[in-house]
């Protein structure tokens, strides 16, 4: 129900009733009106925009958020309902998976490099039959990004996962070099950025 105001013009706020308790309607950061934060009494029926609020919180005890954005949450939990269409926990747009299975002493290639971007490893398994030494290189092995590693006949090690990634310089390849011809398998993965 709207109140006059009278400042020489009638001007009119809208209320909504509690109880016996008139609540004034606030307009959040210019959005439309409909968002009211008043001692326990909650209303939140439409906002086109919520932005900067450093402190405090916002409850919807009913109703959905159906378009709009929500960035830079710090902190804080969302104990139920529905997230869709967000970024979370979703694969990297230029994820990558090799799998190399060699038994040569020769510099070999995991995944090639792409000009202008890094390749970044989050998960590295190397198993090798017989007893070498193994280098994970960025562009070639005088430049090694895991290794020199010794493995005895049979020997290996799972890497998962990396954090912070392992990563090759811009342009560069992400290669690898056996010290003997033994068998050997690489399961890399990760991103290219």
């Amino acid at each position: 129900m709207p109140i006059g105001i009278n400042e020489g013009t009638q001007t009119f706020l809208t209320t909504t009733t509690s109880g016996t308790e008139r609540i004034s309607h606030v307009r959040a950061d210019g959005g439309t009106i409909g968002v009211v934060f008043a001692g326990t009494t909650t209303l939140v029926s439409t906002v086109t925009t919520l932005s900067n609020l450093t402190n405090g919180s916002v409850r919807m005890t009913v109703g959905t958020l159906t378009t709009g954005t929500l960035q830079n949450l710090v902190s804080g939990t969302i104990n139920s309902g529905t997230v869709d269409s967000l970024n979370i926990g979703r694969r990297h747009a230029d994820e990558f998976a090799t799998l190399v299975s060699t038994g040569t002493n020769t510099l070999g290639t995991i995944r090639a490099g792409v000009a202008g971007s890094a390749i970044y490893v989050t998960h590295l398994v190397v198993s090798v039959g017989t007893a070498s030494n193994v280098v994970i290189g960025n562009g070639g092995t005088s430049l090694p990004l895991l290794g020199t590693l010794f493995f005895s006949t049979n020997g290996g090690i799972a890497d998962t996962p990396i954090d912070p990634p392992l990563r090759t310089s811009s342009g560069s390849a992400l290669v690898y070099q056996q010290s003997v011809g033994g068998p050997m398998t690489i399961q890399a993965g990760g991103y290219i950025d």
